[in-house]
Parts: structure tokens; C-alpha cells; sequence
């Protein structure tokens, strides 16, 4: 009896490497992706990687935003005071 897709587990998978593997894959098609004309099928194919690399890091971590750059409140900027206005 096979286990539903949820509960299957992957083969041994060395997951830093794949992930730093990916994101290589990942910086190299947002590049080729901002680099392309509105509309063109090379940013669309570039687009449709993203989201497929986005997929195997979610799968690989269980973080869906695991390529997603952090907002910069991530990086210690939310103890200042805010703005007067």
C-alpha cells in the first residue's frame, strides 16, 4: 500500500546543497527574467521557474518562502522609533 504524497518520504537528499544549487538556479532566471521584455516568452519561461524552484525549496524545507528575501523589520530596524508625521 502506497502512502499518500504527504506522507511519502524523499531519499536521502543532501538539502544545504540542493538549496544552494537552487539558488544559483533561482538568482540566474530572475536576472534573465528582469532582463527580458514584458510579454516575451523568455520571461515567462524565466517566471515559471521561479515558481518551480520556489516548489522543490518548499518541498525540500517545508518553508514556502525559503528564496524570499526578508523585509528589512527582519533585520533589527523595528526598534526604531517611527517617523513623526
Amino acid at each position: 500500500m502506497q502512502l499518500p504524497m504527504s506522507r511519502r518520504r524523499l531519499p536521502h537528499v543532501d538539502v544545504p546543497t540542493v538549496m544552494d544549487r537552487l539558488r544559483i538556479c533561482r538568482d540566474a532566471m530572475v536576472d534573465l527574467s528582469a532582463g527580458s521584455a514584458p510579454r516575451s516568452m523568455r520571461k515567462a519561461v524565466a517566471d515559471q521557474m521561479i515558481r518551480n524552484i520556489d516548489e522543490v525549496a518548499w518541498i525540500l524545507t517545508g518553508d514556502r518562502e525559503a528564496f524570499v528575501a526578508k523585509g528589512h523589520a527582519a533585520l533589527g530596524h523595528r526598534d526604531r522609533d517611527p517617523e513623526p508625521r
